[in-house]
This record gives C-alpha cells, structure tokens and sequence, in this order.
C-alpha cells in the first residue's frame, strides 16, 4: 500500500510539473506574441491609380503597457503567386515615398531591399521610450501588386498582415477607386481570420459611395497575432495599367548578356594584345641556336613548368657538367634513389635560372673536387629553388614578348578583379542569387585565361617557327632520316632528347632510336645491369619522374575548422522594440 502511495505521488509530481510548464510556456508564447502593447484603433487608406500604383495611408492608436522605443512595420516584397492559367510566378514589389509623420524612423537600405523578402520601416528613438498611448501615422506606395487576369484586374492586399504582433480591438478601411472606374459592392470581398479562410468575412461592414469602399470593423471584431484582414477588388480588365518592363529579357535575364559581353571584350583583348602572329612552322632537325631546353618549353606553351626546369639535367649531362646514377632499392620494403655528381661548374654566361636550380642542388658554395647528391635528399627543401627558377626563367623569357601585352596583361588581372567586385554587387542587387552563382566561374575562367595575355614579337615569333618544326620532327621523325642524322652527328640523341623531354615527347623520341644500334649517353649509369637503350628508357624514365616530384614536394600541413548553419523566416506584420 505504502509502494502504491509512492508511485501515485510520484506520478502528481510529474503531472504538476508538466503542468507548471505547460501554463509557464502559454504564458510566455502570450507575452512575446503581444509585445506589451495593443491596437486600439487601425484606419488605413488606399488610394488606387490608374498609373499601376497605389498609396496607402495606415494610422494606428496603440496603447503601450511597458516601456518601448516604438514600433516596427514589416511588408512581405516577394510572392510566389500562381496565375489564372496556372504558371507560377515570381512577384517582387516596390515600396516608395515612405514618409512617417511626426517620428524618427528608419527604412531597410536599398542593398538588403533588393536581396531580401521583407521591407522594414522602423519608427521611434533608440534614446527615448514610450509608455501609454500614441499615434502612427505611416505613408507610402506600392507598385507591381495588381493581378492581371483574363477577365479582371485585381487588388488583392493584406490590410492588416497575420505577422502584427498585437492584438486589433477595431480596423476601419477604405479603398479610393479612380474616377474613370465605375463599381458596386458585388466587386468587393473582404476576408478576415486564420491564413487560407476563403469564406467572406461577417466582423465588417461595407459600404460603397462616390468612389470609395467604406469598410467598417464591427464589435465582435478582434484580430490577433497569426490573424489578418484581406481586401480583394475586381477592377475592369485594362482599367489599371500594366507597367511592365521595356525589355522583359533583360529583366529577368539580362545578367547573361552582361557575361557574355565580358567574355567578347576579353576576346578582342586576347586578339589584339595576346593572340600570336601566325607562325608557320619551319622544319628543323636541331633546336634554335642559343635556346636551351628550359627556354625552349617556355616558349612552346607561354609558361614555365617543373619538366622544363627538369630538362637541364639530362642538358648538364650531355655537356659533360653532371653525371646521373640510379640507384636501386636494397631491400622489398625500401625505395630506388638517384645520386648526381657535379663534374665541373657552369660555365661562363650560363642564365640565371640555370645557377639557381645548379646551386640549389649542389650548394652556392663548392670547390673543384667531385660532389654528389642522393635527389631524396632534397624532398620538402627544393620545391623554394624551384619556384625562384621558374620565376627567373619567366623573366629571362620577356625578350621574346611584346613588352606592351605584358602591361595589358597586369591592367586585365586588376580590371577583372574590379569589374567581378562591382557586377557581384549589381548582379545581387538586380537578379539575385543566381546570377552570382553564374558570374563566379566564368570570372575564374577568365581570370586564369590571362596567361594567354602575351604576345612574341619578332624575335620570339622567329624562334617560335624553329621550335615548332623542330617540335614536329620530333613527333614524325623517320628512321632513316635519324640514321643520316647520326652519321653527321653521332651524339644527336643525346644533344637533342633534353629537347624531346621539355616538349613532353621523351618516351615518343627514345623509342625511335632503340633499333637503331646506339650506345646509351655514357653520363647516365645503374647498377642494375647492362644499359640498352630499352633499360634506358625505362631506367631514366622512373629517375625523372622521381626526381621531378621530390623537386616540388613541400611540407604537409593539416588544418581543422567547423561552422554551423541556421534559417530565418519571413512575412508581413509589425511590432515593438
């Protein structure tokens, strides 16, 4: 007995406490909805013209039972709104000549007007609040909020919002109809209560004389938040005019012409000032005269890459400079390696980025007595070499390019990144999201097609010829030619494949020597055996690319970050603050 005791009072316990919340949380939901402050009386006014607009005049006498600074009117702007032959539409309305009589206020700015559903007039002083009755008076017009049917022209507009945080004792209303428009009150419905009543309202009385429909609350009435008051008039077909935009394309769509005309005045930019001249491709067995393969890859595609910088080695090699060995793997578990040996110094004259990426492999400082390297040992510490060597290959190249379409090419970066600052700022404003999402890869697209914004002049032009015939050659070259060429020049392959390995042909080019009865170069060497040209190939093969990705590898970094993510609501109504 005593056990079942327990469990009743245990069970009353939780029940009062549910309790206790449950009237705790009404009462809370009760007070936040009414703000502290009551509608006694609404007088609104309408004034519809034939122009397409309609002023609207709202007065209210509110009665505040806490001290506040104001109040706040928010008007939905944008509607989805399904059409008489069932299209969807999207609906954005204009808010003008705001004006609030004998108070500060404030409107949203024109920016968050554009991007936003709601329009906001905030009235009172941040510095004074407010406590008993006061009067509002707020003015202002509406455009593109008539409905334009096969039959009618409506004006369908919320009188009083279901967002109005405060309790309506008593709403009056009239609806001015221009002079030209003949009505009676068959053309007049008004509807009140919860969102989607489609019953006509019994808490209004209306009336109709001289122009103007005269809607008066009765004493039943009472709207309370989440309630609204609704007023639809059916206006002639033509008597209210249609305003609509001069160009309804550019209105909704005119974001792509604009990307599209960017992307035209980029192209005759490019044509002028990046486009090279034609060049006509001379055939050439050797490479120009004075270019070395570094500068030859440059000059192919307009940019430095690793492979060109990579192609001085087997260049040093040919010339006596280094030697290349590959080392094997000890063990399953363990890695191939390749060790280079420094035979003797650059010689006089040798270029800027030669020195830096040879000093960056021996050291700046180094004597006459041989010096070798293991390439693993420079991962994660020559990647800085190598990125100073491209940057001074770049430099080394200008003579070669218009020295004008350089400056062009600097003027584009920055106009194109003013000109994306100021149409994300336009393109929000005026068409929304979207076309923002739009503009952001054609910008990237362009932004990085600015590489292309360099031009040879003569002398680049005419180098330019040699090496894409020598370039061809390599591509299609015969073998009997190459074995004519390898009796004039017994050492061709060798003085041309750090050519072919710039260009991206090295395997393409070796494989056309390999039955042709030739000694590997003599500066390259592996211990896993006899060096064929075909162990060659396939030795050196794996020793470039192991050298080229331990010659740009840089430290790893790990980074850690969160965000969160949260929603807003929007509508029509009012309250303090």
């Amino acid at each position: 007995m005593l056990f079942n005791y327990f469990i009743k009072l245990k069970f009353n316990c939780r029940f009062n406490k549910k309790l206790v919340l449950l009237v705790f949380g009404i009462f809370f939901f009760l007070k936040a909805s009414s703000q502290d402050f009551t509608v006694d009386y609404a007088k609104v006014d309408i004034y519809l013209s034939e122009e397409g607009y309609f002023d609207v005049v709202e007065n209210y006498d509110i009665t505040f039972t806490a001290p506040k600074h104001g109040i706040y009117r928010t008007i939905q702007t944008q509607y989805d709104i399904k059409t008489e032959d069932g299209t969807d539409e999207k609906r954005k309305i204009d808010i003008e000549n705001i004006d609030v009589s004998k108070h500060k206020y404030s409107t949203t700015p024109f920016f968050a007007r554009k991007v936003s559903n709601d329009f906001e007039i905030k009235i009172g002083d941040k510095d004074k609040t407010i406590i008993g009755p006061e009067h509002y008076e707020i003015k202002y017009r509406v455009y593109n909020a008539f409905l334009y049917g096969e039959e009618n022209t409506h004006f369908y507009w919320n009188i009083k919002p279901d967002n109005w945080l405060a309790p309506f004792k008593k709403l009056d209303f009239t609806i001015h109809i221009p002079e030209s428009i003949d009505l009676d009150l068959d053309n007049i419905y008004v509807y009140s209560g919860e969102r989607g009543q489609s019953a006509v309202s019994p808490y209004f009385e209306v009336s109709y004389d001289d122009g103007v429909f005269l809607v008066k609350s009765t004493r039943d009435f009472n709207s309370t938040s989440g309630e609204s008051v609704t007023a639809l008039v059916k206006l002639p077909l033509g008597s209210i005019k249609e305003i609509k935009p001069f160009w309804p394309f550019w209105t909704d769509y005119g974001w792509t012409i604009i990307l599209g005309a960017l992307v035209f005045v980029f192209y005759l930019v490019w044509n002028k000032y990046g486009k090279d001249d034609k060049v006509i491709a001379t055939t050439s067995y050797f490479p120009p005269s004075g270019i070395d393969p570094a500068m030859a890859g440059y000059l192919i595609n307009d940019k430095g890459d690793t492979e060109d910088l990579i192609a001085l080695l087997p260049y040093w090699g040919e010339r006596g400079i280094i030697a290349i060995e590959e080392i094997p793997k000890e063990n399953w578990f363990g890695k191939s390696d390749t060790k280079i040996t420094r035979l003797r110094p650059l010689p006089e004259g040798a270029s800027p980025y030669e020195i830096e990426l040879f000093n960056g492999i021996f050291g700046s400082r180094y004597n006459s007595s041989e010096k070798s390297v293991l390439i693993s040992s420079l991962k994660n510490s020559f990647y800085t070499k190598m990125d100073k060597a491209k940057t001074l290959l770049k430099k080394q190249a200008q003579v070669y390019y218009d020295s004008k379409a350089n400056k062009v090419q600097i003027g584009a970066i920055v106009g194109l990144i003013i000109i994306d600052l100021i149409l994300l700022f336009i393109f929000l404003v005026f068409w929304g999201p979207i076309a923002v999402i739009a503009l952001v890869p054609v910008f990237a697209f362009l932004l990085y097609m600015t590489v292309h914004l360099v031009k040879k002049n003569a002398k680049g032009t005419q180098v330019l010829s040699e090496l894409k015939g020598f370039k061809q050659f390599i591509k299609i070259a015969e073998e009997n030619k190459l074995k004519m060429l390898l009796k004039d020049s017994p050492n061709y392959f060798e003085s041309t494949m750090s050519y072919a390995l710039a260009f991206g042909l090295l395997s393409n080019w070796v494989k056309k020597f390999e039955a042709l009865d030739i000694q590997p170069p003599t500066w390259y060497s592996s211990s896993t055996g006899v060096m064929t040209m075909n162990n060659f190939s396939r030795s050196f093969t794996n020793t470039i690319t192991t050298t080229k990705s331990t010659m740009v590898s840089s430290p790893s970094s790990s980074s850690s970050g969160g965000g969160s993510s949260g929603g807003g609501f929007g509508g029509g109504g009012g309250g303090s603050w």
